[in-house]
């Protein structure tokens, strides 16, 4: 019997139930907590308002209070780690959802434009009760018109434990509910709906207006409607969507005394994936540089654009690929840390060089604590991780987090010391043996380790020496993490270290962009590069021999190696961008590059595109210039000139100029085809009703509003692959059909995948080969961590949700750390009617 041990909380709103709130009103609750006599008590409660349709979708997670903690229960005793939220985090994403939704103005005439729509509207993590029982909290609502749950748990000094909740709802007499798609592609046409509720005693005329930037409108804007007492009315426009970045709707319904306006912003992604070229260089003195940009012979005019980044110093060169890592959409274990990490690496040195970042300064606790949560929730039993949660644990990857987690904890945050110690534990054990190490991968595996173990103060110096008898089997990479170990663990120490680095010295390779190394093996497991490798040896040469002389080539070829793609400023893959930064950054700190004075200019074909002066107050900061597609010269070379010269009242300029150049531009659609680099992909559409073990299912492309699509992917992997992303973007006017949801159908099918050549060295196991899948708003994506060679497909429902001609984007695989390795199937166009 827990009957004595429940609390009873009560959590009343200042309205009856049956009174209804609006948009924009603030709602107080009376909360009061009483034991199992009716007696009131001190307690800490914990308060969530949560809009309640997110709530139907899955079981609220975790146990009931009572039960968990006064079940009856066997003798026992276990150990467990469990996953801390954090205010905080919560708190950023409520923030995040509610800056991602906001926009212009436009519709006032409609009153108060609704555009914040938040899941979670109210988030208190420790709401004390007074001697009486008693606490008080308002919430102003958010613009969702929805039944807002409020939730509440708690608990007091001596376990009495309870939780209730109390439901509210928001709502108008008068609204307009938009039907739009998640996103758009450019060039889809779709018809787009408004639908006008009527929650009247009384039928209304209502005036409907439809607004739009980034869309072509087919019919007027504004229409008249009749809408019945108590009913709605749906109204329809047919848009073309434009080439931009994201486009902003508004819907506006308004009558005699009612009015409601809804404003929301989609992204708009495009058909073709962008071709990227690049060019850098530096300025150690006044001077001038030509740079030829020639376009191809076929391309879209309508998009890209050339764009020229001029970086003071190193610190200002850092900047975009920090900004790279901080948004990069997946969320596996070496990403979660690389998000973090060369993060805190550069936060510690510019507190050493006495640069303020107040920005960074800002940012950084939230994206520190959300990694090290993500961290202590993926972490394995055994202390590992793996490269997702599902695969088993990997020992570089378990280094590479472990690494986090010290200069996490160097940087001032703090760290669950269990955490750590499983970690460390687990690296211990993945030592091997000293026989084990002639094959390269696992030799760097064990630099690695060994490496960041003396990082985390567990440092091995026998192992580490038994490691420099074998160094043969080093790559240059491994080499540099030896060389690093031991100057942590013998800092008075020179001669293995100076070994080590005569010898990685001597293997550069010297070339009019500076000096790099180029890895005579590949190690798949490292998720390593030649990039990678010159980084982290310059990382070795600015901590153990900062007076080097190849280092400053090394420093101009790494900046001159930053690459365009989706995101220019970066490195090619997020190992080389980490790696990157943590060696420039070491390097700053070795030299106090910061320094800088001069003019400069950027012309273009003869016409100023940019121009500006450095100083100490701006020589962090970076200058991004841009020219469209369309004002290049098509026929002939376009002339870029950068030019650098002395400050007014100086003979000479000091410090660095960086310069990097990106043209980006986008094929012709009808150019974009199936294309094989290592990996073939191609995808069928089929009806969702059409058994394929029954009957042969003919490809469509064409299907109506409600009906399931299947989705078949072939994936063709001629050789083992690594790391593995499989892309498989919907149209536009289409859904994913997501399994796990308690909303949705029971007829739907599971997701599947099956290998269908004869040889499967799992035994049947097809399940791991694909690590991870996430369903996202605009496609499907495939995590393998391993993939050996053979024919996969994998099939899964979407379901047309949309009327209108849309753009299926090529379904797009690759080896994410080895991106030259990938493949591409054709796309195609996908029609939608309507069922009506």
């Amino acid at each position: 019997e827990t009957t004595e041990k429940e609390l009873a909380i009560a959590m009343t709103p200042d309205k009856s139930p049956d009174e209804h709130y609006r948009p924009g009103d603030t709602v107080t609750y009376d909360v009061r907590v009483t034991d199992s006599t009716g007696d009131p008590v001190e307690a800490e409660v914990t308060l969530a308002m949560v809009d309640l349709a997110v709530l139907t979708l899955a079981d609220r997670p975790g146990p009931d209070m009572v039960g968990y903690f006064w079940r009856e229960r066997g003798l026992g005793v276990s150990t467990a780690s469990g996953l801390t939220l954090s205010g905080d985090r919560v708190n950023e994403e409520i923030a995040e959802e509610v800056k991602g939704l906001g926009g212009g103005g436009g519709a006032e005439e409609f009153g108060p434009v609704r555009k914040r729509f938040p899941d979670l509207a109210y988030w208190n993590a420790a709401l004390q009760t007074d001697a009486d029982g008693r606490a008080t909290v308002s919430v102003e609502l958010p613009d969702n018109l929805t039944t807002w749950r409020m939730s509440g748990w708690g608990v007091t000094a001596d376990t009495l434990v309870g939780q209730a909740d109390v439901d509210i709802i928001s709502t108008k007499d008068l609204l307009v509910r938009p039907v739009a798609p998640r996103f758009f592609v450019v060039g889809d046409e779709a018809e787009l709906a408004a639908v006008v509720h009527n929650n009247t005693a009384h039928a209304l005329e209502v005036d409907v207006t439809f607004e739009a930037e980034g869309l072509q409108i087919r019919k007027s804007a504004s229409q008249r409607i009749s809408v019945p007492a108590e009913d709605k009315v749906k109204v329809m426009w047919r848009v073309t969507v434009e080439d931009m970045e994201e486009v902003t709707l508004r819907f506006g319904a308004r009558t005699t005394g009612l009015s409601d306006a809804v404003e929301i912003t989609l992204p708009v992604y495009r058909y073709s994936t962008p071709e990227v070229v690049a060019t850098a260089g530096q300025f150690r003195n006044d001077g001038q540089r030509l740079e030829a940009v020639a376009l191809p012979p076929s391309y879209d005019p309508s998009q890209g654009e050339l764009s020229v980044h001029i970086d003071p110093s190193l610190a200002a060169g850092m900047v975009d690929g920090l900004d790279y890592l901080e948004h990069y959409p997946y969320e596996c274990t070496e990403q979660t840390v690389s998000r973090f990490l060369p993060n805190v690496v550069t936060y510690r040195a510019f507190k050493e060089l006495g640069l303020e970042r107040p920005d960074l300064e800002a940012r950084l606790p939230d994206l520190v604590n959300l990694g090290l949560q993500r961290l202590y929730n993926q972490q394995h039993y055994d202390g590992g991780w793996g490269w997702w949660v599902q695969d088993k644990s990997r020992p570089y990857l378990t280094a590479y987090s472990l690494l986090g987690l010290v200069e996490a904890e160097r940087a001032g945050f703090a760290v669950d010391e269990g955490v750590t110690e499983r970690a460390v534990h687990f690296l211990e054990d993945s030592l091997v043996r000293p026989r084990d190490l002639e094959q390269h991968w696992k030799a760097n595996q064990q630099a690695f380790i060994l490496y960041v173990l003396a990082e985390a103060g567990e440092g091995d110096l026998a192992r580490t020496e038994t490691l420099f008898q074998a160094r043969d089997a080093l790559d240059t990479f491994g080499k540099a993490y030896l060389a690093m170990a031991f100057g942590l663990l013998e800092p008075e120490e020179s001669d293995r270290v100076d070994t080590l680095l005569s010898d990685i010295t001597g293997d550069a390779t010297l070339s009019a962009t500076g000096a790099h190394w180029e890895e005579e093996h590949v190690d798949y497991y490292a998720m390593n590069t030649d990039t990678r490798s010159t980084s982290i040896v310059l990382a070795a040469l600015a901590r153990l021999d900062p007076d080097n002389g190849l280092a400053p080539n090394v420093v101009r070829w790494l900046m001159v190696a930053r690459k365009g793609g989706a995101h220019p400023g970066a490195w090619e893959t997020t190992q080389e961008t980490a790696w990157a930064i943590i060696g420039l950054t070491d390097w700053m700190v070795a030299t106090g590059e910061l320094e800088g004075a001069y003019d400069w200019h950027v012309i273009v074909n003869g016409e100023l595109l940019g121009e500006g002066s450095v100083d100490s107050e701006n020589v962090d900061q970076t200058t991004k210039l841009q020219i469209e597609v369309a004002q290049l010269l098509s026929e002939e070379a376009n002339r870029v000139v950068i030019e650098r010269w002395a400050p007014e009242g100086e003979d000479k300029g000091t410090g660095r100029l960086y310069y990097s150049m990106y043209l980006r531009y986008f094929k012709p659609v009808e150019e974009v085809t199936a294309l094989n680099r290592g990996i073939i992909v191609s995808r069928k559409y089929t009806r969702g009703d059409c058994d394929p073990e029954e009957e042969r299912c003919p490809a469509i492309d064409q299907a109506q509003v409600g009906d399931a699509i299947r989705v078949k992917l072939t994936i063709i992997a001629p050789n083992d692959l690594h790391y593995v992303v499989v892309e498989d973007p919907f149209p536009a006017g289409a859904e994913g059909v997501d399994q796990s949801l308690k909303t949705t159908s029971v007829a739907d099918e599971e997701p599947e995948l099956m290998r269908t050549d004869r040889y499967d060295p799992w035994g049947g196991w097809g399940w791991w080969w694909f690590s991870h899948t996430e369903l996202r708003d605009e496609k499907a994506v495939l995590f393998a961590t391993y993939l050996p060679r053979g024919t996969y497909e994998y099939t899964y429902l979407i379901r047309a949700s949309l009327p209108g001609e849309f753009r299926a984007i090529p379904t797009h695989a690759y080896e994410m750390y080895f991106p030259e390795v990938f493949g591409r199937s054709d796309g195609g166009v996908f029609t939608i009617t309507d069922s009506d």
